[in-house]
């Protein structure tokens, strides 16, 4: 409990209110929702420039109910934010707080957070979805992500979260013998990552004679798909829940699973969710419909009605064995799991790819793919967004090559456009080659 007075009083107000309100009927959280969404209209419409140009804020009245209000703001998209930065902030610089996203769409967007509040309230969100499957504060995670351990070192370890942080670009056959030793004498209650990364784990476990000798109490995923074969593989080898979540770094709306359901169940505390139809259905014959996101959480640059590059397919129902009254998403379809194949045939996960380059290298393009049909070798094709210089390419290109040394030969490529699915996304990943044959590498 010391370790959480530390993350200040937005954490613990947090945390307080959704123990509070986490059982309320419908017509209670609606009414909360309705506070929340309110309160941050009537706030950008008074001092975000951005919103009081187009609103104002007179026209703001108590009595209007804000799921009406809202529909006059604009909706907006990336392309928006870039070309209208300055318009978006309030308040002192020394409370922005720099941060970079691709997303699923692979568009790096620049923006800012408030840096006394959203990442703390983040954390109160993000440990109660994982109180879930039996987290709390403090407890040990081990982590193949994006977060690369210091150079020299194997494993990184956050004292304050007790995290553990190992490299997912270089899990591979040759290096799994370490990973899986440091996995038992540490024997974390939790393992966290990508699907793709804990898939690639448990592939290279199953095909070597290294065996885990411990059982966690589950396996936190997030960040990309985590499709039905991921989880049944995944708890079939760890004996544990596989544990999955949607959100944003825009950190404009979140949902998880529960102890019971597979759907994510999302926080009417945290933003507000429209859901427009496109017109195309999923495989299944059901309809898919665009993720439009209101966040809550950053009053530094409130973000509203904000085209998140992802789709939700609905849940049938209203109501889950848990007794949460939220709104239940069946399955969002957003950054799908993506790998490249180096020279020896090992596995890099794409999103750790870019992200381990320090994605502010990324900054400025309008969008980022990768084009892969030789081990080895990839394309990187990059469209160029107005103040995307010489030099912006130079850290790109360093940052990779570095990265990867002679695991990869890296061919840039610049383009006016890379093509979208019939859903308007880009994929971050074309790849040629049968990525099954090389799971076990």
């Amino acid at each position: 409990m010391l370790r959480e007075i530390a993350l200040s009083y937005p954490y613990l107000r947090t945390r307080r209110l959704l123990r509070k309100t986490e059982f309320w009927t419908s017509e209670k959280l609606k009414n909360l929702q309705e506070k929340f969404l309110r309160k941050v209209l009537k706030f950008a419409a008074a001092n975000v420039p951005f919103y009081r140009d187009r609103i104002g804020y007179n026209y703001i009245r108590s009595e209007v109910d804000p799921y009406e209000l809202i529909k006059k703001f604009p909706i907006i998209d990336k392309e928006v934010i870039r070309q209208n930065l300055p318009k978006f902030f309030f308040g002192s610089k020394i409370r922005r707080l720099k941060a970079i996203t691709g997303g699923s769409t692979n568009q790096p967007l620049l923006f800012y957070m408030d840096r006394f509040a959203t990442r703390q309230m983040e954390k109160a969100f993000i440990f109660d979805l994982w109180g879930r499957v039996g987290y709390t504060f403090g407890d040990s995670i081990f982590t193949l992500r994006a977060r690369m351990p210091k150079k020299g070192f194997f494993i990184s370890h956050d004292r304050f979260f007790n995290i553990y942080y190992a490299s997912s670009i270089d899990l591979n056959r040759s290096s799994l013998s370490n990973y899986v030793n440091y996995l038992n004498n540490l024997r974390p209650l939790f393992l966290h990552g990508y699907p793709s990364t804990i898939y690639q784990l448990v592939n290279l476990i199953e095909s070597s004679k290294v065996r885990l000798e411990f059982k966690p109490r589950a396996v936190l995923c997030g960040s990309e798909k985590l499709f039905d074969y991921h989880r049944n593989k995944i708890e079939a080898m760890f004996d544990c829940k596989v544990f999955s979540w949607y959100g944003q770094s825009e950190y404009l709306a979140l949902g998880g699973e529960c102890e019971y359901s597979h759907f994510y169940h999302f926080y009417p505390q945290y933003g507000y969710l429209e859901l427009f139809p496109t017109g195309i259905k999923n495989d299944a014959g059901k309809e898919i419909f665009e993720i439009v996101a209101t966040g809550f959480n950053n009053p530094v640059m409130p973000i509203i009605r904000y085209r998140t590059g992802d789709y939700a397919v609905p849940a049938n129902t209203t109501q889950c064995k848990c007794g949460r009254n939220y709104l239940f998403i069946e399955d969002v379809i957003g950054r799908e799991q993506e790998f490249v194949v180096d020279a020896n045939g090992s596995l890099i996960s794409a999103n750790c790819l870019v992200y381990e380059t320090y994605f502010d290298n990324f900054t400025g393009l309008e969008s980022v793919q990768i084009r892969q049909n030789t081990p080895g070798v990839m394309e990187v094709v990059l469209v160029r967004g107005p103040h995307y210089c010489d030099e912006s390419f130079l850290q790109t290109k360093d940052s990779l090559n570095s990265l990867l040394g002679e695991r990869m030969r890296i061919h840039f490529i610049f383009t006016d456009q890379i093509p979208k699915t019939p859903i308007g996304k880009a994929k971050f990943v074309i790849q040629e080659l049968d990525i099954g044959k090389y799971l076990h590498h």
